[in-house]
């Protein structure tokens, strides 16, 4: 059963520059009327307001406050839409409100603007964003209130958008219905093995687009092949000339084999030689160091017992030095105690000697200045007294404190220096008696060392032998002096087979190459053949397109009573489009007039309104220009132009 919404009333509240009006429509039709600018559209704001927090035009952040007479909002009042609805015999009430939030801060007296919230009821309740916009979404989705509500609203929306739609209502076309009895379209079918036919498609361009680009690419991968190959040559030839080389090369590594099995024999001679002298050359360099540390052993040790004493005189000398400047320090702080002693004694005498003097003063009223009675008079000399005798007495006391710790610190600062005075001749007896020591200051004679080493017969065998070796590795020929020549030749020879090897590596490369060029030709001429095979595929699949939309284009169109949509748009290279255009009678909804553009936007609502099984309020602008309206079930609000100042509800 058909689902019909219809306005009763709406009530607006500082809503676009409406204070507070009231609205109540009719069932069927109802007339607004007024003059440019008097708030006719405001009414159609108002209702989308309510529903979806957006203006007639799908503006979420529109102006919904009141303004005053500078152009300004008026401050802290509320906006407000209160709409009952009747849908399918249910009397719902909606209500949305937009308020500002107004705070008094701790310490001030004044609100200051916090910002803004809104609230929405419905029949009363309030309700969160979500719970509203459900309760909303079963009375009507709003996809498709916006596509029922204004005749111009369908054909404002993109292409896409208006296809989904069209196709929605006209339901579901089966391939296998398009395909019965074509067979190419048929076998298209049967490749699709589980994807959709968009899904095959787009798999279809991947692969011409990377066959094509394989396509592109090998000629000039070809044409790189053929230009890059080396030219042939005489390979027998070259075999030839290779092995005779080879032959000469092997002669000249027998030669230098032979002389290095020679100089091998010499080698092992001469390095026996290199051993014997490396181990006389040791025991000489032991014989001086032994001999150098007998003559050096008294004077290293009269040296370092100097070297000690010397250095304990200055340490004794340097904590003399410290001492010294300790007990500077000390006495300083002694005599400070003794002058700090002295004032406290002092002070101790003139406390003590202080007397009480009363005067008369003491003996008025600070208040009113009453002299007191003789027996106040000797109270409050009592109590001066004993006051005085109390404060001389904590001060004494306080005094002698002081005086006691300062007498204690004199008595620790005097033992601290007699210490001092003591360790300071006890490092004085130590640095005279080390002084006294016959090593300290005494200039010591190094021994003379080289002389006697060069005397020492053992010291004089070594270097002989040492000598006599030396001379024998020295006039002993070396066997592998004379083999440059062969080693150069070999060289030539190595250089030689190298670049024949080289030359004939060019071969191989060549008929690599050759076989590359051949295998790239064939495929050249599969991948043509399997780029022909897609791009006949391809346009089957177009083929099938076109005549699945053609035969949903005419499910469309035979749902409408004027209106036509023309689904497909043919290109000057002979290709088609998809598009999604209203015709009347063969005329372009953009060409249409005023009038013919309003009845075709009603019949477009009213064949949608058919297919989702739902009918709301139609909300017709500038409804004067329409001299017979289409019929439909839903309600109709026309919003009419007039000469009325104020809005005119019929």
């Amino acid at each position: 059963m058909d689902k019909r919404i219809i306005i009763k009333t709406l009530d607006l509240l500082n809503f676009k520059g409406i204070n507070q009006r009231i609205v109540t429509f009719n069932g069927d039709i109802t007339n607004i009327l007024g003059r440019n600018g008097s708030g006719k559209t405001t009414i159609f704001d108002a209702f989308t307001y309510v529903l979806f927090g957006k203006d007639s035009r799908d503006r979420k952040d529109f102006n919904i406050k009141t303004l005053d007479k500078n152009n300004q909002p008026i401050p802290d009042i509320p906006h407000e839409v209160t709409c009952v609805l009747d849908v399918a015999g249910e009397e719902i009430e909606l209500r949305r409100g937009y308020y500002e939030k107004w705070t008094t801060k701790r310490g001030s007296a004044q609100k200051e603007f916090t910002g803004h919230e809104e609230k929405r009821f419905y029949n009363g309740v309030p309700c969160s964003v979500k719970e509203f916009a459900e309760k909303i979404a079963a009375i009507c989705d709003e996809t498709v209130f916006k596509f029922i509500t204004s005749p111009s609203y369908f054909t404002a929306q993109k292409t896409d958008v208006q296809r989904t739609m069209l196709f929605r209502m006209a339901g579901e076309v089966s391939d296998a219905e398009i395909a019965r009895g074509n067979a190419e379209f048929e076998e298209l079918l049967s490749h699709l093995t589980g994807k959709t036919l968009d899904e095959y498609k787009r798999e279809i361009q991947a692969k011409k687009r990377r066959i094509k680009q394989e396509v592109e690419s090998i000629p000039a991968r070809i044409d790189e092949r053929k230009r890059d190959a080396a030219q042939p040559e005489d390979w027998e030839a070259l075999e030839a000339e290779l092995k005779a080389k080879k032959e000469q090369l092997a002669d000249v590594e027998k030669q230098l084999s032979d002389i290095a099995a020679a100089a091998e024999a010499q080698g092992a001679a001469r390095k026996d030689m290199y051993r014997k002298l490396t181990d006389i050359t040791s025991r000489k360099e032991a014989r001086r160091y032994d001999i150098t540390k007998e003559l050096m052993k008294e004077y290293n040790d009269s040296v370092a017992e100097r070297d000690r004493i010397n250095g304990d005189i200055r340490r004794k000398k340097e904590e003399l030095a410290r001492n010294e400047e300790l007990q500077k320090d000390t006495e300083k702080q002694l005599q400070k105690q003794q002058e700090l002693r002295e004032a406290l004694l002092a002070e101790y005498r003139g406390i003590n000697a202080e007397t009480l003097n009363i005067s008369e003063e003491n003996f008025t009223c600070p208040t009113c200045g009453r002299k007191y009675e003789p027996d106040e008079i000797e109270a409050r000399q009592q109590e001066i007294s004993e006051k005085f005798q109390r404060n001389k007495a904590e001060r004494l006391a306080k005094n002698k404190e002081h005086g006691l710790r300062v007498k204690a610190e004199i008595g620790r600062l005097q033992g601290v220096l007699e210490s001092l005075k003591a360790a300071a001749v006890s490092l004085d007896d130590e640095i005279e008696k080390m002084s006294e020591n016959p090593v300290f200051g005494r200039q010591l004679q190094k021994p003379e060392v080289d002389g006697v080493v060069e005397h020492d017969k053992q010291y004089i065998e070594l270097c002989n032998q040492e000598t006599d070796l030396r001379n024998q590795l020295e006039q002993e020929p070396d066997a592998g002096q004379d083999n440059a020549e062969l080693r150069q030749a070999k060289q030539v020879f190595a250089d030689n087979i190298s670049e024949l090897k080289v030359r004939l590596s060019k071969r191989d490369a060549i008929a690599q190459n050759n076989a590359r060029i051949a295998e790239l030709e064939t495929m050249l001429q599969q991948q043509s053949a399997e780029l022909a095979e897609l791009e006949g595929i391809e346009f089957t699949m177009a083929q099938f397109s076109k005549a699945k939309v053609n035969a949903v284009e005419d499910r469309i169109n035979a749902m409408f009573q004027t209106v036509r949509f023309k689904m497909f748009e043919q290109q000057i290279n002979g290709g088609e489009v998809e598009t999604c255009e209203a015709t009347v009678d063969g005329v372009p909804f953009s060409d249409l007039n005023n009038a013919a553009k309003i009845n075709a936007g009603l019949d477009i609502i009213n064949a949608i309104c058919r297919s989702e099984g739902v009918y709301a309020p139609i909300f017709i602008d500038n409804a004067e220009s329409v001299n017979e309206l289409l019929p439909t079930q839903s309600q109709m609000v026309r919003l009419i132009v007039t000469e009325d100042e104020e809005l005119v509800i019929e």
